[in-house]
């Protein structure tokens, strides 16, 4: 089964490529990504990831990090507010997750 371009992040605030680069590099917020890697992972194309890279950067919700044989790597700026809270909401989204999973997995238990 093939991953899905998005996650309960997305289905929360609304599938785009803004929200699924954001979602992205909230799940794996402690790397830095290539561009190329960023279109590759969320299964959009290079301009559109390019676009969207360019206006987060701009907003500071990403920062560059190092190059890596010429290609600029970026990370999310987890300095920002605006990144803590999409941070904690992320968070939230996730343990709801779990919730609901343990539930299931309860019910099947028992049942």
């Amino acid at each position: 089964m093939e991953k899905m371009p998005f996650g309960e992040f997305c289905r929360v605030f609304g599938i785009n490529p803004r929200n699924r680069i954001i979602e992205f590099f909230l799940e794996m917020r402690e790397l830095d990504f290539s561009i190329g890697d960023v279109a590759k992972e969320t299964k959009l194309s290079r301009a559109t990831a390019y676009n969207v890279i360019e206006d987060l950067l701009e907003k500071g919700y990403l920062i560059p990090t190092r190059k890596v044989s010429g290609g600029q790597l970026y990370k999310l700026n987890v300095n920002k507010e605006e990144v803590k809270i999409l941070i904690k909401a992320f968070n939230f989204v996730l343990s709801g997750l779990v919730r609901e999973y343990e539930n299931k997995r309860k019910e099947k238990v028992y049942a």
